[in-house]
């Protein structure tokens, strides 16, 4: 009971993040399949068009985290989380659109298509980049300095299970071509998202966190300056940063290869969406633990321990050819990464002030997913002249984990001058 009171009152936050969640991973991974399995199916330099739609997703990413945060911050949670799921719904409609328009003539217009998907999965990316920094800094607000991390806890183990169930359906869509309907469940997911905002919206005691915090466009650019300023004056960040850009870039490598690993390598797109769930599975058994792991192990400890197993876990999926066993590996390999996350969170929401946390958090998370994003045509020359070999790309990813086992080696004793809440 003691471990549910610390929960009370979040439980509409919750289903809002798991069905937002599940909303943004379903469409994610049904659109690939598409791209891949009907419409890029038999077009030469595939891989090459899912490198630009990888791209084009980070680079929105990236531009609209400069500022999500900052307008989620002068605008108010409502209006932005509201707004942004509105129209992240309205471009979802224009996928499903796309896909009913290209059965007749799916390769005659092949290139039109993928730039029409391509542009409408940017817009739907950056509508999706204000819901996070909006709702951390929400929750922060709201929230007691010794049960943030647990808190934090619950919120990624409801939205994780979001994006357990999201994958293994879209895998449903790979092996069976419905991805009109299954597309559809994104709409509701969101529709519900909205009614769940909308409620939390009418708790007496937020109200005032959903309204304006500043009341002139200037303010809007000097709040996001002094994100930026912030960002780059904070020693815990500068301390940090070096270990989100490489895990960045290692996983801009794993998710560009894994799709080609299982369908080219491994021949089985059912076990894609399932090992997609696996990584939301081990994610969201890890977050339920890792506050526990907090208290008992230091940040040091666990970061330093959370890298040697994922570079072991990386390594042996490499050399699997089963795909059940490659989704085990999956599975502790998301467990594995997950367990330093919330503690992470904790720590860069505390490091800053209060009133900065939805900037200085959407420029970080903007900058390491643009460094992700530049990687990928790296990546893509990789397959490429290895022969379209996806192993050599998650043994490389496995190489960069090993890296980072290394530095913190190396860095150590600053590493164990950091403290969770």
């Amino acid at each position: 009971m003691n471990f549910l009171n610390h929960f009370r009152g979040y439980y509409r936050l919750a289903a809002s993040d798991f069905l937002s969640n599940y909303a943004t991973t379903v469409a994610a991974t049904t659109i690939k399949l598409w791209l891949v399995n009907s419409l890029l199916a038999g077009v030469q330099e595939s891989s090459k068009y899912l490198t630009i739609y990888l791209m084009l997703s980070a680079i929105s990413e990236l531009i609209t985290g400069l500022f999500s945060g900052t307008v989620a911050e002068h605008y108010g949670v409502l209006h932005t989380t509201i707004s942004a799921c509105l129209l992240r719904m309205g471009a979802g409609i224009g996928v499903i659109v796309v896909i009913v328009w290209s059965q007749p003539s799916a390769h005659t217009y092949a290139n039109l298509l993928f730039w029409i998907v391509s542009l409408l999965v940017m817009f739907t990316t950056a509508c999706d980049t204000f819901y996070f920094p909006a709702i951390s800094s929400f929750v922060n607000r709201i929230t007691e300095s010794k049960k943030l991390t647990r808190v934090l806890s619950l919120l990624r183990f409801s939205s994780l299970m979001g994006t357990l169930i999201g994958p293994a359906v879209a895998g449903l869509a790979g092996s069976t071509q419905l991805y009109i309907p299954i597309l559809l469940t994104e709409t509701l997911a969101l529709l519900l998202t909205v009614v769940l905002i909308w409620r939390i919206s009418k708790t007496t005691g937020y109200r005032h966190i959903y309204e304006n915090t500043s009341s002139t466009l200037p303010e809007l650019f000097t709040n996001w300056r002094q994100g930026i300023k912030t960002f780059t004056a904070n020693r815990t960040y500068r301390l940090l940063f070096p270990f989100a850009v490489v895990e960045a870039v290692a996983n801009s490598g794993l998710g560009f290869a894994i799709i080609f690993y299982f369908t080219t390598q491994l021949h089985d797109i059912q076990s894609y969406g399932w090992y997609l769930s696996a990584l939301s599975a081990g994610y969201a058994i890890s977050y339920l633990i890792a506050p526990q792991c907090s208290h008992i192990f230091s940040f040091a400890q666990l970061l330093t321990a959370s890298h040697i197993l994922i570079t072991v876990c990386l390594c042996s999926l490499a050399v699997t050819r089963i795909g059940v066993i490659a989704v085990f590996w999956g599975f502790l390999f998301a467990f594995s990464q997950a367990i330093i996350s919330p503690a992470f969170q904790s720590i860069f929401i505390q490091s800053v002030d209060q009133s900065l946390v939805a900037q200085v958090m959407s420029v970080f998370i903007s900058v390491v997913a643009a460094i992700g994003a530049i990687s990928y045509p790296a990546w893509d020359w990789m397959y490429t002249v290895t022969g379209n070999n996806a192993t050599v790309l998650v043994i490389c990813a496995s190489g960069l984990h090993g890296f980072l086992v290394l530095l913190c080696a190396f860095l150590y004793p600053q590493l164990k001058s950091i403290r969770t809440a």
